[in-house]
């Protein structure tokens, strides 16, 4: 599963821990946290997520909920701006390994 984060400022969870976030992650976000929403993802499968971005929203933080993340590299979180974002352009988050991967925008 992951969890994507509409924020006004990506301070909070740049710093906040797995553990902290998965516990307490709405509580902690609080003062930035615009939207939330979770979405599963089955192994070898794939999820699209169509999420209308909320005034004030500058960040899209998106974490991965992993039996065992990467916490060594923090490969478990994922953060775009929103002027990274393009309707018309959908970004691709590869989860695996216990990892997340923003995939490069395809070249028309």
């Amino acid at each position: 599963m992951v969890r994507v984060y509409q924020l006004k400022d990506r301070k909070t969870f740049d710093k906040t821990v797995y553990q902290q976030l998965l516990k307490n992650g709405d509580t902690i976000l609080q003062a930035d946290l615009l939207a939330t929403r979770d979405v599963v993802i089955k192994p070898g499968g794939d999820a699209n997520l169509d999420m209308p971005m909320k005034e004030g929203a500058q960040f899209v933080a998106v974490a991965g909920l992993f039996r065992h993340p990467d916490m060594v590299n923090n490969t478990w979180k994922q953060v775009l701006r929103r002027e990274d974002l393009d309707p018309d352009k959908p970004r691709v988050l590869e989860a695996g390994n216990n990892h997340l991967a923003l995939q490069p925008l395809k070249e028309d």
